[in-house]
């Protein structure tokens, strides 16, 4: 008899709780397999780099396991202009801190830049320089962290993701079979090359091929798109 009085007063905790036992909301950082959470950037009068830097998972797999993580980061360059960039040879030369790295950038599958992976990231209070040759032309700059005056910062950004795809996150993990994937990004709006509007990304993907998506405002934290 007390083992029945104890199972029915631990369901009635479960009813009286705002979220039922066994719905508990779902918390997108405990499944991050990529978070750039740096994001350092420089322009000249024709072009522009940023490098974007954090963690992310060393062999990707979409299985909903967070598998060890690694550092990266992620040279970027760009017209100001938005404008193709020539197919080329574009050696780039990174110093963070007293750490030098070279190598060659590929073009980009997705947008109009050249990019690479370096394989480090830079913290909050680096010193980064980089410089980009390629034929008839050299960007030399060093950048600034622009995170850093992001209002909205990367662990922020996920809290605001939590709540406004709480009931879309309940209904994709319904099935306990499928699993979730999160990865977590910093954007810069290049429509118009007058504006310097910065997002945080975060994007869902489930074992079932299920997609979600965010776009949140770095400099105020409104949400600007979403993706159900």
């Amino acid at each position: 008899m007390k083992k029945k009085i104890l199972v029915f007063l631990l369901l009635s905790v479960c009813l009286i709780s705002f979220s039922a036992c066994g719905s508990k909301d779902i918390d997108l950082s405990q499944y991050l397999i990529e978070k750039r959470s740096t994001l350092y950037t420089a322009e000249d009068e024709l072009y522009s780099v940023s490098f974007s830097s954090g963690t992310r998972e060393q062999d990707y797999k979409l299985d909903g396991i967070v598998g060890e993580m690694v550092d990266f980061g992620i040279v970027t360059l760009s017209r100001l202009d938005n404008a193709p960039l020539a197919d080329d040879s574009y050696t780039y030369t990174v110093q963070i801190n007293d750490q030098t790295y070279t190598g060659f950038l590929e073009k980009s599958s997705v947008d109009n830049s050249y990019l690479a992976d370096i394989g480090v990231s830079a913290p909050a209070d680096a010193s980064v320089k980089i410089q980009i040759t390629f034929t008839g032309y050299s960007f030399n700059e060093e950048l600034s962290n622009t995170s850093n005056q992001f209002l909205i910062d990367a662990d922020k950004a996920i809290e605001i993701a939590n709540e406004n795809l709480k009931e879309e996150l309940k209904n994709v993990t319904s099935d306990k079979n499928n699993k979730i994937e999160v990865v977590l990004k910093n954007l810069k709006d290049y429509s118009n090359s007058e504006l310097k509007n910065y997002y945080w990304y975060v994007g869902v993907i489930s074992t079932n091929a299920d997609t979600l998506g965010i776009l949140i405002d770095a400099s105020s934290g409104d949400v600007v798109a979403k993706k159900v």
